[in-house]
């Protein structure tokens, strides 16, 4: 997602509303299948100081695997990205007047990824296997 720095340069700020996509390669090893719906709106705007300020939310749904059954399960997040983002001239000087907040973005959300989720409607109750079972320290 490519913010152009010669406009937020003349306007002091950008408001972004739209949805993005995330490439499967960025998925690795985080445990995410897929993200749907994925909207980002807010701010990128150039404070008196000359910092580079992100002021988003970023709505979307994991699609994440059960740990129980493997299957897949959608978990939604809500992240909201209050920071400043370091000195505008120095993005400015670098990045050949665009920037890609993608890897920003997927910084934040990343963070929101859950441990594990288990499908709903699954009884947790009497888990076993071939072997083995479930004993919780309540028994």
């Amino acid at each position: 997602m490519k913010i152009d720095l010669f406009k937020l340069n003349n306007f002091n700020k950008i408001d972004i509303d739209q949805d993005i996509t995330f490439d499967p390669e960025y998925f690795g090893t985080t445990g995410i299948r897929d993200i749907k719906d994925c909207h980002i709106t807010g701010t990128l705007s150039i404070d008196v100081e000359d910092d580079l300020v992100a002021d988003l939310e970023v709505k979307g749904t994991f699609i994440l695997p059960c740990a129980i059954t493997l299957e897949d399960v959608p978990y939604e997040f809500d992240t909201i990205i209050d920071d400043i983002l370091g000195k505008f001239e120095d993005f400015y000087n670098n990045n050949k007047n665009s920037l890609d907040i993608l890897p920003i973005i997927w910084e934040n959300i990343v963070s929101e990824v859950p441990i594990r989720v288990v499908k709903e409607g699954i009884d947790t109750s009497n888990i076993s296997g071939d072997g083995w079972e479930l004993v919780s320290s309540e028994e």
